[in-house]
């Protein structure tokens, strides 16, 4: 299959609130929050976002379960070129220089992970403060109930995207940008994988793949669901 990123609903909702926080008002905080069920993409979205901002032109960072506030400053210090300075205030004052210097948003993937650690949490609020560049965490779908109990960082987001299960339009899409152009799959069975994956992009790229790799193998430029019968698309737990 073809790598490249599917510009499917998700995707142009994480670009919107970008944008929208980017353009917003001086008088409307700059936090973002991007949640959703593991396997959605939500990741490889971000990503992709990064990059049309520019690599440069934005700090990524990805938490640890074994995170320490020392540790997550460590992580933010490197993406910016430079070693941990101590004490820790110090990596803070660096950081906070240059995101201000240069413009500079942060994003914060896996936040699900530190987000009962009351001073990494206060620290990234302390960041935005300092700068209002935005700041965009990245979690799983229980991250907003998490983060309502920590009311001066929950009222800092003004925008924020909720992942939702693919489509049929969107399977359509990764469909028709991913698989070689040599071959094409029905309506009936891209139905059948978004049912049987229940909207999961996981699932729904490694039944693409596993059907791409059985057409080339069996000469075949059109697969539809009679064709694939009742062959496994993904790892499935049944009971």
């Amino acid at each position: 299959m073809k790598h490249k990123i599917v510009e499917v609903k998700n995707v142009l909702a994480c670009l919107e609130l970008m944008e929208n926080l980017q353009g917003r008002s001086s008088i409307t905080p700059g936090i973002g929050l991007i949640h959703g069920p593991s396997g959605f993409g939500k990741t490889t979205t971000l990503c992709w976002l990064i990059n049309q901002l520019g690599a440069m032109n934005a700090i990524y960072v990805r938490c640890y379960a074994t995170d320490t506030p020392s540790s997550f400053l460590a992580r933010i210090m490197e993406e910016l070129g430079s070693e941990m300075l101590y004490p820790m205030r110090k990596s803070v004052d660096f950081i906070v220089d240059r995101m201000n210097e240069r413009q500079l948003p942060l994003f914060i993937d896996e936040a699900d992970h530190i987000v009962g650690q009351s001073k990494i949490m206060e620290t990234i609020r302390d960041l935005y403060d300092a700068t209002e560049q935005p700041v965009v965490l990245v979690g799983m779908e229980e991250i907003a109930r998490r983060i309502s109990h920590r009311k001066q960082l929950f009222n800092r987001v003004s925008e924020w995207v909720e992942f939702q299960p693919a489509d049929l339009s969107d399977v359509h899409s990764f469909a028709a940008e991913l698989l070689d152009d040599r071959i094409t799959v029905a309506d009936d069975l891209l139905e059948h994988i978004r049912k049987r994956s229940g909207g999961e992009v996981r699932r729904i790229l490694t039944a693409l793949e596993k059907i791409e790799r059985s057409a080339i193998a069996n000469d075949m430029d059109i697969v539809t669901l009679d064709n694939w019968g009742d062959q496994p698309l993904f790892l499935e737990f049944r009971r």
